[in-house]
């Protein structure tokens, strides 16, 4: 498509007045001619406001500049208390933030520059805002694109299936205490960078107290998500994901409840937009023209056929061999449905039987038993931050094998496909009275390579509420839904189906408290099963879409770890899980590191430890900021505890600790 402001766009940061004296830092990306434009607005709090590039071209995310060419403006704020906005932040997605997001829409709408039409882009917290400012409905906002967001801030990041995530706390935390303690940037903001930053250093607090203080849903969770009433949205949506991601399932939920305009992309990738170098696996496609017609259609009333289209598109992957990194392209087909779920859905119930998987129960009821390790899942890959990391795939789920029970299918007579969100129906009972059940469906190649499709845990006293627990009573038998992920795969002929049930993952969710040995019933009146949506092959397919490949990613600029290890400690029967990531340049310079161990004697007892450091250098200062955390537990209760430290061209200016103690409640 034309570009008619090519090279004619200017970049200019301005200061914007909140209700409360509290200026925000916004970087404006526009066409330089005179004139009034839709707008776009996306934030975060990631630091990414600094002093413009060389070419402006190279800016992040890249639809701003691709947008900016083509007569939008775009305005891209940092949170306030971070980066090189003012006041001061103490939890995540906070009132405040909320609400300067409202305003902002309402700011932005006003200027001589705009038109009086604005619209949201943005992936991962720039998306998940966007449904925090789309249920308060300002009067300017008339359509979104949300890349890569959860749909409830409880079940799909923080505490899935109940239990709370490493990630949290092994780099996240860590990571924003040294970005939200540092100071603006003097290139941005002049002369008033110390004043800022004191009143953050003064005011701010470690945003991981909130995660471990509210480990069960409620208000404070709520508050946060779109789930609490799909229907308050109604601007036009536009939600795209990656089946390599963690949110395929919420954006996918999203879609399916929405009452406003809408559509849906899920591709193939992981936390990346699909034309960003890095964008694995592929295929890689530009979803920027995507956004454009999106713009153009709601935000200048141009009738360019974009509502007219299908209104889902997916990528149906098939099976690539494994590898020790992800996959740069996945064979697999692109594809326009009408719907989500998919109308042509057949439901497929396959049974568990003796370690088989099979269309028919068996008559009489039987059992397996396995004891719960704290350590199980080596080879569950880390599912961190917004999608699966590269260096964290997973080669083969058989490593596992000791600790699970699994259950698998004779070789399939024909290719089958998965579209839609599987579902395992589980009959469990335990000795303790709190267990978690972790599901794995997974792909069985000939050679018996067992690669995972899709996973899905639930801690089984939240079967009936996340809001309100209820202990297991030991022996008595519970009937369990875990969802997986969704999902859309085709199995191929030869290859076995596999389901693997396990206690833990304790990559992936903090073991639960209480030891014991668990049990899945089957046959007879407990026939434990899993709901495979099966799709039919479609003798008169929509078109296929039209979408704008890429080569593949260039493997060399693949995200790597400076370490990523499990040891395990055979005497004392402990797991541990060390990860460590650098980014940066010389002048800005972020490290993580974290260890998280698990003891299979006394699953209670988990302890991770995480250090994070940032060095910010610029000619006024030489800055470097320490985070040491420790979030533990033991039987009774979570600990966490942080200390900030900071030094200022070498000499000590600052020290900060806090502490908390969290009941644990049933988990």
């Amino acid at each position: 498509m034309t570009a008619p402001f090519e090279n004619q766009v200017r970049v200019e940061y301005v200061r914007v007045p909140m209700r409360d004296g509290v200026q925000l830092c916004a970087k404006i990306t526009r066409p330089e001619a005179a004139g009034s434009f839709p707008a776009i607005m996306e934030y975060n709090p990631y630091r990414r406001l600094r002093k413009p590039l060389p070419d402006y071209g190279d800016e992040y995310p890249p639809s701003v500049p691709y947008l900016a060419e083509r007569g939008y403006a775009v305005v891209q704020f940092d949170v306030r208390g971070t980066g090189n906005s003012g006041g001061f932040t103490t939890d995540i997605y906070n009132d405040d933030e909320r609400q300067d997001a409202y305003d902002m829409v309402g700011w932005i709408a006003d200027q001589p520059w705009c038109s009086g039409n604005v619209g949201m882009i943005g992936k991962s917290y720039s998306a998940v805002v966007q449904w925090q400012v789309a249920v308060e409905n300002p009067p300017a906002l008339k359509a979104i694109i949300v890349r890569s967001a959860n749909d409830d801030v409880y079940t799909e990041w923080v505490y899935p299936g109940g239990c709370l995530r490493p990630y949290m706390f092994d780099s996240y935390s860590a990571h924003m205490n040294t970005w939200n303690f540092a100071p603006p940037d003097p290139d941005v903001v002049g002369e008033q960078w110390e004043t800022l930053w004191q009143e953050r250093l003064e005011n701010s607090a470690p945003w991981g107290i909130g995660y471990i203080s509210n480990p069960l849903q409620g208000p404070y969770w709520q508050d946060r998500s779109l789930s609490a009433d799909y229907g308050r949205v109604k601007c036009a949506v536009m939600v795209i994901g990656g089946w390599s991601d963690c949110y395929p399932t919420a954006l996918l939920r999203a879609f399916e409840n929405l009452q406003c305009p809408k559509k849906a992309l899920v591709g193939p990738w992981g936390h990346w937009y699909g034309e960003e170098p890095v964008a694995v696996p592929g295929p890689r496609v530009d979803t920027r023209p995507i956004y454009h017609r999106w713009f153009d259609h709601w935000l200048k009333d141009i009738d360019n056929g974009v509502m007219e289209e299908p209104p889902v598109t997916l990528f149906v992957r098939r099976h690539s061999p494994s590898a020790a990194r992800m996959a740069l392209e996945e064979p697999g087909e692109w594809r326009s449905e009408n719907e989500w779920p998919l109308a042509r859905q057949q439901d497929r119930l396959l049974y568990l039987g003796a370690e088989s998987l099979d269309e028919s129960a068996a008559d009489v009821e039987d059992r397996d038993d396995f004891p719960y390790f704290a350590g199980s899942g080596i080879s569950s890959g880390i599912h961190w931050g917004g999608g699966i990391m590269p260096w964290g795939t997973p080669l083969d789920q058989r490593l596992d094998d000791a600790n699970c029970v699994a259950y698998t299918s004779a070789p399939l007579e024909d290719d089958i496909e998965v579209t839609g969100t599987p579902i395992a129906k589980l009959y469990v009972s335990s000795t303790a009275r709190v267990a978690y059940f972790r599901v794995k469906l997974i792909d069985v190649a000939p050679d018996g390579t067992a690669k995972l499709v899709r996973y899905g845990g639930l801690n089984a006293t939240h079967r009936q509420s996340h809001t309100q627990p209820e202990p297991l009573a030991p022996g008595d038998v519970y009937e369990l839904d875990v969802p997986l992920k969704a999902m859309s795969y085709v199995f191929e002929r030869g290859h076995r189906l596999r389901v693997s049930i396990a206690g833990a993952d304790f990559q992936n969710a903090w073991p639960v408290g209480e030891p014991g040995v668990h049990t899945i019933h089957r046959g007879g009146g407990q026939a434990s099963h899993i709901v495979l949506p099966i799709i039919p092959h479609n003798a008169s397919p929509m078109p296929t879409p039209n979408l704008e490949q890429l080569p593949p990613a260039d493997p060399e600029q693949l995200p790597t770890s400076t370490e990523y290890s499990i040891t395990q400690d055979m005497a004392e029967q402990t797991a541990t899980l060390h990860l460590g990531v650098e980014s940066g340049d010389a002048d800005n310079r972020l490290q993580v590191k974290s260890a998280f161990t698990v003891d299979n004697q006394s699953p209670a007892t988990a302890v991770l430890d995480a250090k994070g450091h940032f060095r910010i250098r610029r000619p006024q200062f030489d800055i470097a900021i320490h985070s040491d955390e420790q979030t533990c537990s033991d039987a009774e209760s979570f600990h966490h505890t942080v200390q900030v430290r900071i030094t200022r061209d070498g000499k000590l200016c600052f020290e900060k600790d806090w502490s908390v103690v969290i009941p644990r409640q049933l988990n």
